[in-house]
């Protein structure tokens, strides 16, 4: 018995479906907002009482010692986002005047 195999690709991959520009912008930039911290005074990590001794992150939660490095704590800040516009700002773009040369 013979087995038909298709002819093009699309017969083997399901089309994707279509998305419209404004749709799609709206679905990447939407990204579900982080919890917010109950209790300031216990580590959003562990839960454990910190005191006077605790350390605010970038994404806006307070950990303890263990936890307040990003790596330890899974952040959702993005750091290289925020070193490229703080070097975008200091940094601006320079544009050469427009003289006609003799």
């Amino acid at each position: 018995k013979e087995q038909e195999k298709p002819e093009t690709v699309s017969e083997v991959v399901p089309p994707s479906p279509v998305c419209e520009e404004d749709s799609c912008k709206t679905a990447a930039i939407a990204a579900p907002s982080p919890p917010p911290q109950k209790h300031k005074n216990r580590c959003f990590s562990c839960n454990k009482k910190i005191g006077l001794t605790g350390f605010t992150c970038r994404c806006g939660y307070t950990f303890c010692s263990e936890h307040r490095y990003s790596d330890k704590h899974e952040c959702a800040y993005d750091y290289k986002l925020a070193g490229r516009e703080v070097i975008a700002k200091a940094n601006p773009k320079v544009v050469a005047s427009k003289i006609d040369k003799i």
